[in-house]
C-alpha cells in the first residue's frame, strides 16, 4: 500500500512543482491587496471595481499581467473625466524569471525618469527604501489638488506598479505603504 501511495502522489507533486516553476501559480493583483487593505490605506471606502488580465503569450514576452483597482463607489476608471478623490490600483507583471522582471522594470523606470524631467508629465521622483530592488516613486499633482503617486518595483519574477490617488498630499505615502504590504506577500 505504501508503494501505491508513493506512485500516486509523486506525479502530483511533480506536476505541482512544474506548474509553479512555469508561472502557472503567478502572483495576482486582486489577491495581493484586498479591498479592505486598499480602503484602510486610502482612508476611504474603496470597493474593488476595476479588474483586467492579460494572459502570457509569445507576443507579449510571456507577461501575465493582472490589474486590480479600488475606487469610490460609482467611479469608473474607463470612462472618468477626472481623477478619483481616492483610489489604489495594483498592476502585476508576472514574468518568466527574475531577470525578465528586472529588465522590464529597468525599462519602465528609465521611461518614468525621462518623462518626469519636464513637460505636462513632470514629476517629483524618489527612490523609497525597503520595498524592492530599484524602486521608483513618481508623484504628480493633477487638476487642482488631486495627487497621484506611481510606485514601480521588482520582487522576484514580478515587476509591480502601485498607483494611489488622494485629494491633497499623501498619495506617495499610500503607494509606499501598499507596496510594502504587497512586497511582504511575495
Amino acid at each position: 500500500m505504501i508503494r501505491r501511495t508513493r506512485l500516486l502522489t509523486t506525479p502530483l507533486l511533480l506536476t505541482a512543482s512544474l506548474l509553479a516553476s512555469a508561472g502557472a501559480l503567478a502572483a495576482n493583483a486582486c489577491t495581493l491587496l484586498a479591498s479592505q487593505d486598499a480602503a484602510a490605506l486610502a482612508g476611504a471606502p474603496l470597493p474593488e471595481n476595476f479588474k483586467a488580465e492579460t494572459a502570457p503569450t509569445a507576443q507579449n514576452g510571456r507577461d501575465h499581467t493582472t490589474v486590480c483597482g479600488w475606487f469610490p463607489k460609482g467611479y469608473d476608471l474607463r470612462s472618468a473625466e477626472a481623477p478619483p478623490e481616492a483610489g489604489v490600483q495594483l498592476t502585476v507583471h508576472a514574468l518568466g524569471s527574475a531577470a525578465d522582471a528586472k529588465s522590464f522594470h529597468t525599462n519602465a523606470a528609465e521611461m518614468t525618469r525621462e518623462m518626469a524631467k519636464s513637460g505636462p508629465l513632470a514629476a517629483k521622483i524618489s527612490t523609497p527604501a525597503g520595498i524592492g530592488e530599484n524602486a521608483i516613486l513618481d508623484i504628480k499633482t493633477l487638476g487642482g489638488n488631486t495627487q497621484v503617486a506611481t510606485l514601480k518595483f521588482v520582487k522576484g519574477a514580478n515587476a509591480l506598479q502601485i498607483q494611489a490617488w488622494t485629494k491633497g498630499p499623501g498619495a506617495g505615502d499610500v503607494a509606499t505603504k501598499a507596496a510594502k504590504q504587497v512586497a511582504g506577500k511575495l
